[in-house]
């Protein structure tokens, strides 16, 4: 690891900083389903679904698996956690992701235990001509993180989630935003899976229901990627690509990172959006 690029903060690091205040690197315990989910281990593969059956979410109630982590008939790991999040809006979960990417200490805010960077392909975090959701659709971020014990250098590009979703179906079923995106290793011309945060909104703020297709691979700008992709997406290669611990360890880094992040963003969003 680079000498700019650790965990946690060193002296000065946070000098000056607006956002200080809201650094902790004590993570509290994880919700109760998902300590309940990692009792269980792997689930059966039926209670999971392939990302282009994503419309489920907008169902009323919950699905068969909100918290837990399997292996989907056609190899790919599927993953969810359901974060509940007392006090917060979807419009601070949307100004977040378009404000956290501009310094690696804003980042390291959400996952004290895990974080070690972050930028985006356009830094302007901190443009007022642009939307929240502006700030972040379209530029891609490029995280450096561990989850579990593997330290990943990954790229994330957020896009629409008419990609995924009826969002004409967002309102009826209380959908205030949704967060997704593909996934990449860093430099290479592929996505190795999908992540999804749809959020809900609740009596007492929201709750964020995350889903994420791992080995779900696909070349992307290359000659010939029509065949390479065939062979990329099959049940072989997914099932060979992607572990069920990789599962699990997702299940342990969503879960902790986004309980951790809604203990402090409704004072963060305060901070940032005082009336004058």
């Amino acid at each position: 690891m680079t000498r700019d690029r650790y965990l946690g903060m060193r002296p000065g690091d946070l000098e000056g900083k607006a956002y200080a205040r809201h650094w902790n690197p004590e993570m509290g315990p994880l919700q109760e389903q998902v300590r309940s989910a990692l009792e269980q281990g792997p689930e059966a593969g039926e209670l999971g679904f392939p990302v282009s059956d994503a419309d489920q979410l907008l169902e009323p109630g919950y699905l068969p698996l909100e918290t837990g982590f399997t292996r989907l008939p056609n190899g790919q790991v599927f993953v969810a956690v359901l974060t509940r999040m007392p006090g917060v809006s979807a419009a601070m979960i949307d100004w977040w992701f378009g404000w956290h990417y501009l310094e690696s200490q804003r980042y390291k805010l959400w996952h004290p235990r895990a974080h070690i960077s972050n930028a985006a392909e356009r830094m302007v975090s901190d443009d007022p001509g642009l939307s929240d959701r502006e700030k972040y659709l379209h530029n891609p971020n490029f995280v450096t993180e561990y989850v579990g014990d593997e330290l990943l250098h990954i790229t994330i590009a957020f896009s629409e989630a008419s990609d995924y979703f009826d969002v004409s179906r967002f309102q009826a079923a209380g959908v205030g935003t949704a967060i997704c995106g593909t996934v990449s290793p860093r430099n290479v011309p592929l996505s190795g899976g999908v992540l999804i945060h749809l959020i809900r909104e609740t009596g007492d703020g929201c709750e964020m229901r995350s889903r994420f297709w791992l080995g779900r691979i696909e070349f992307r700008n290359l000659p010939g990627a029509g065949i390479l992709n065939r062979i990329a997406g099959s049940r072989f290669v997914a099932k060979r690509t992607t572990s069920l611990a990789q599962g699990r360890d997702l299940v342990v880094h969503c879960a902790a990172e986004m309980n951790h992040l809604a203990g402090f963003l409704p004072e963060l969003y305060a901070d940032y959006h005082a009336r004058g």
